[in-house]
């Protein structure tokens, strides 16, 4: 307990009650300074990292049949690690994979829960608004998952027809805006999960599903008849996949970087990517045989986080 002694009278009264209010301000404020840690500081109290990262997403990141976390986002992520381990001078730092879903996933970076995410998430400026991401170390585009026999080639063919879109995901925007007259009349449904909105495709309970090109290739690796699927329609945007991190948290987000462009400049990003996307990977040992972009390959010449959308 803080007291203060008040004289009765004039300057020295008044001097004695500001100096109680400020004592009382520190002491308010106290908790809100206490719980300022930062992810460095954080990591070096646990001795651990933790990587939050989606189940399925391959092949950026899955749990393998042992429930490891495994993938291309992961490997990146177990580098960064690496950099933690050796810069902060934690040489039994322990890493900690924390499975998320959909909206999971920026619960447990706001709350601390995680440390970084790693997986397939677009750094886009509406969530720059309330995180900071790395260099971006993949871009894909909206496209749309069809039945081979539905006839759809284009987004035009889509007129009347049912389009089943992801919850939160940051695709929507784009869909709409290519019905922005309403001239296509697209009716809208929204799944919680991916393998549901991929089996409203397979049961013709949709008419197409609409979200990240790359991530409707692996989806369709999962399926039983793979060959009754195909990926159609013009691109409707180009959109970097980053690891998403606190926001404003300086030192951590520098040496994420700092590691990053390690990895890019060395190419060793390449003989990740190669082994993630064009040899049999994961679970299921399954290539997607999907060549580095160009606008991947041309942004690994100058690495920045400077994104336009």
């Amino acid at each position: 307990m803080v007291r203060v002694r008040v004289r009765t009278g004039g300057a020295d009264a008044v001097r004695c009650a500001k100096l109680m209010m400020a004592v009382l301000a520190c002491l308010c404020l106290a908790p809100l300074f206490a719980h300022a840690e930062n992810t460095l500081d954080k990591i070096r109290r646990t001795n651990t990292m933790v990587i939050a990262f989606p189940a399925g997403h391959f092949p950026f990141a899955e749990a393998d049949g042992d429930g490891k976390a495994i993938g291309y986002s992961i490997e990146i992520c177990q580098r960064i690690a690496d950099a933690v381990r050796r810069e902060a001078r934690l040489p039994q730092l322990q890493l900690k994979f924390l499975q998320v879903d959909t909206d999971g996933r920026f619960e447990a970076i706001s709350s601390g829960s995680a440390d970084i995410e790693c997986g397939s998430t677009t750094s886009n400026a509406s969530r720059r608004s309330r995180f900071d991401f790395t260099i971006p170390h993949f871009y894909t585009t909206t496209r749309m998952m069809v039945r081979k026999d539905s006839g759809i080639r284009s987004w035009l063919d889509m007129r009347g027809k049912r389009v089943v879109t992801l919850r939160g995901s940051s695709i929507l925007p784009y869909v709409k805006a290519r019905d922005a007259s309403g001239v296509l009349d697209m009716r809208w449904v929204e799944a919680t999960r991916d393998a549901d909105a991929v089996a409203m495709v397979v049961d013709g309970r949709v008419d197409a599903y609409a979200d990240d090109d790359v991530l409707l290739y692996s989806y369709r690796t999962e399926i039983k008849n793979p060959e009754a699927l195909e990926i159609v329609g013009e691109a409707l945007s180009v959109d970097p996949y980053a690891m998403m991190m606190r926001k404003d948290d300086r030192a951590f987000k520098a040496l994420v970087d700092r590691e990053m462009v390690r990895m890019i400049s060395d190419g060793d990003i390449n003989g990740m990517y190669n082994r993630w996307f064009m040899q049999p990977a994961g679970g299921r040992k399954k290539a997607l045989d999907l060549p580095m972009g160009y606008v991947l390959r041309d942004s690994f010449r100058f690495p920045s986080d400077k994104i336009a959308n």
